[in-house]
């Protein structure tokens, strides 16, 4: 570990919440939580450390890698869809929640036809889409939830939804952000989470708000926080965090504003960010 960062790093005994990214964090490449993470979750625990896991994911999809976790009944956070969504398992709901509206959900896909982009937005754990959904569609090559089509006249059916997504090549991806219209892009909150997904949320939600919000349910101060992530999605939680640690395998813009840099996700980084900093030998 190494503690090349933008930011000096804050001297504390007293870390009371950690938050950890999953996909590039928490999660090896093979999308798996290692004994060695689960083994020092517990350990930290044990100290009276919560643990909250955030997420571009659906909230299910959250749930079900934090339920592999060896937490005690009720007992954990869930961040969800960028921040959208908080859940608390001990009250068994969300906490927190800020949903794109009906408007936007349609104008995200006006937006999306505009520029020729499929637009989807999350529905029961399904992509939705007006655009033809077919095995070259990013949707299907990206993601390994089920893409569906809109029937005609969906417009008139008042929908809600955490956040939309587009899903392309990352080529694609990579032009996208230069061809949202200003107008637009200032309406909401447009992040890039992985190489094929620009994700839309409503303005001003993201990790970050939603590690805030934890925070005060909690009554939790930034400075006994540690967060830890490696994508553009985690910037505003490592900012908000008293404790801001990159992932080895970390983007170069997370790893700048870090205080610390850990091991990647192939090496057990996310464990050692607990034994090193919680953990109390």
């Amino acid at each position: 570990m190494s503690s090349d960062s933008g930011r000096m790093m804050v001297a504390t005994t007293s870390y009371k919440l950690v938050v950890f990214d999953l996909d590039g964090s928490a999660l090896t490449p093979e999308k798996q939580l290692t004994p060695r993470f689960k083994s020092a979750v517990k350990r930290a625990l044990s100290q009276g450390v919560q643990i909250a896991l955030a997420s571009g994911r659906s909230l299910s999809s959250v749930l079900e890698l934090m339920r592999q976790l060896p937490l005690p009944e009720k007992q954990g956070f869930a961040i969800a869809c960028n921040g959208a969504l908080i859940w608390s398992e001990s009250q068994g709901c969300c906490i927190g929640s800020e949903l794109l509206e009906h408007a936007d959900v349609l104008a995200l896909s006006a937006l999306g036809q505009q520029l020729g982009y499929a637009a989807y937005f999350l529905e029961n754990n399904q992509l939705m889409t007006a655009f033809p959904v077919t095995r070259r569609c990013g949707g299907y090559q990206y993601s390994h939830l089920p893409v569906v089509k809109l029937v005609d006249g969906w417009q008139n059916q008042p929908r809600t939804s955490p956040k939309m997504m587009f899903i392309e090549s990352e080529e694609n991806i990579n032009l996208l952000a230069s061809l949202v219209p200003d107008s637009i892009y200032h309406r909401y909150h447009f992040v890039r989470s992985e190489p094929n997904y620009y994700e839309v949320m409503k303005q001003g939600v993201h990790k970050g708000a939603a590690c805030k919000k934890l925070a005060a349910y909690l009554n939790i101060v930034p400075d006994d926080i540690i967060a830890v992530g490696d994508e553009l999605n985690d910037k505003e939680m490592l900012l908000f965090a008293g404790l801001a640690v990159a992932m080895g395998n970390a983007a170069a813009e997370i790893k700048l504003i870090a205080d610390w840099t850990t091991d990647s996700n192939q090496q057990d980084g996310a464990a050692k960010v607990l034994e090193y900093f919680v953990i109390k030998q």
